[in-house]
């Protein structure tokens, strides 16, 4: 293993705010990251730069200014479109707390939406086309109102669609496959899984799953073990705000949802539940049928999970957990140990085919898999008590899980996106910067 070189000088922020998401067209030529911070107000929005030089194509700074900011970027498989979600305004003397979800043509930044959200936008789910686009929102931070947004394209306007709406639970993660027809979301609460299809332009519920209750109370994620420390530092924030509610999360109120993840034909799908539960894996026809999982399966070492892929075909997922243990380092001492699995579907049952341990916890980004799910890319760190952890971009062999390139940063690390082709990768960092990385020379000649 050996330490890569980026592509070109990384981007910074003008403002040093932190890159908490990216995304990458197919082809790795456009990429996008959104700006994000806990309890600040400032000039947050969506930058989209050229693969080739790391150039900036389009910046949509948002005004007024957010607060928090941007937490979700998504971009069209061609690059055409890019979408951007997260927190607008939270207002604790009148308990309003709003949303934004915004689109725009990244070629000259025509604006087709700007959607005002009952509450903070947590993940954008798009088919490749940009046709079909579906914003999940959660309802736990003080929230109120529409937790999915579903839009169709039509000109160059996203048209509203029948949505889903649920006062007592919050969408965190959101799966689309290709042709927008099915529509998979991951909540916090009961029911945990929903499986929507969309007909006639209406979100309509198809199956539902929750986390069984000895599951739940026995895999509880506790506060301190959160990756992306959702609970915490919202908490936290809250509290400085004199806002803190009756919906107000907390660590020991049982196992949730964490990510899911779907085929693109929507024939198979996944969920990563926090805590020591692992994976639930459905097939769509066995799902419908019996309202049950294939399997579940909860890998050793693990004690929770932020990140998971799964692969084209449903073959297997690759999942990217907080583990147990930890790794010495030169010189003494040891850091924080963060666990990438791969899980083959084996009918009934799931089975492990390698587990590879990685400096510091994996963070969620769009997709893990990518050149043919020949590859995977996680990006790592953590906060921490007092600041924050360093963080590392990886990328994985998918066939045995063997470490293809590495990268340190000084600061944690949330996403490391791949384009589809495998051939770009693009990561956010919290110390203000977008890394870009070409295959050639990095990644490639280890496949």
């Amino acid at each position: 293993m050996t330490d890569m070189t980026p592509a070109w000088t990384p981007y910074a922020d003008p403002n040093g705010l932190w890159f908490n998401t990216t995304d990458a067209d197919a082809a790795g030529q456009v990429l996008a990251g959104g700006t994000f911070q806990f309890d600040t107000t400032a000039d947050f929005g969506l930058t989209v730069l050229s693969g080739a030089d790391g150039s900036v194509i389009r910046r949509d700074v948002w005004t007024p200014q957010p607060t928090d900011g941007v937490f979700w970027v998504k971009l069209s498989a061609d690059g055409s479109i890019a979408a951007a979600g997260g927190w607008q305004t939270m207002d604790s003397s009148t308990g309003t707390y709003v949303g934004r979800l915004r689109v725009i043509r990244v070629s000259d930044g025509l604006v087709l939406l700007d959607q005002a959200t009952g509450s903070r936008v947590n993940q954008i789910a798009m088919s490749p086309d940009g046709r079909w686009l579906a914003a999940g929102c959660g309802a736990t931070y003080s929230g109120t109102g529409q937790q999915i947004y579903l839009y169709e394209l039509t000109g160059d306007t996203y048209t509203a669609l029948g949505g889903f709406t649920s006062s007592a639970n919050s969408i965190q993660t959101l799966a689309m496959s290709d042709d927008g027809k099915w529509i998979l979301a991951g909540l916090y609460g009961s029911p945990g899984v929903i499986l929507f299809q969309n007909i006639d332009r209406m979100l309509v519920e198809f199956a539902t799953w929750s986390i069984p209750a000895s599951a739940r109370a026995a895999g509880a994620e506790p506060d301190s073990l959160d990756t992306r420390r959702f609970v915490r530092e919202h908490r936290a924030a809250l509290k400085r705000r004199n806002a803190l509610g009756a919906e107000a999360e907390s660590g020991s109120s049982g196992a949730y949802i964490k990510f899911v993840t779907i085929t693109p034909d929507g024939s198979a799908m996944a969920a990563a539940m926090s805590g020591t539960n692992g994976v639930a894996y459905f097939t769509r026809t066995n799902f419908i049928s019996t309202k049950q999982p294939d399997w579940t399966f909860a890998p050793s070492g693990i004690t929770t999970s932020s990140n998971l892929s799964i692969a084209a075909d449903g073959s297997f997922v690759v999942l990217g957990s907080n583990g147990s243990g930890t790794i010495p380092v030169p010189g003494g001492g040891t850091i924080p140990q963060g666990l990438v699995t791969r899980i083959n579907h084996q009918g009934t049952r799931g089975a492990q085919a390698w587990q590879t341990a990685v400096e510091y916890d994996p963070n969620p980004c769009n997709h893990m898999l990518a050149w043919g799910d020949n590859v995977l890319s996680c990006g790592t760190g953590e906060p921490k008590t007092g600041g924050l952890t360093e963080g590392r971009f990886y990328v994985l062999r998918a066939s045995d899980g063997a470490i293809l390139g590495r990268y340190p940063t000084a600061v944690m690390n949330w996403p490391f996106q791949m384009s589809a082709n495998g051939q770009f990768a693009l990561g956010g960092s919290d110390d203000g910067h977008l890394y870009g990385f070409n295959a050639r020379g990095n990644w490639d000649d280890a496949v």
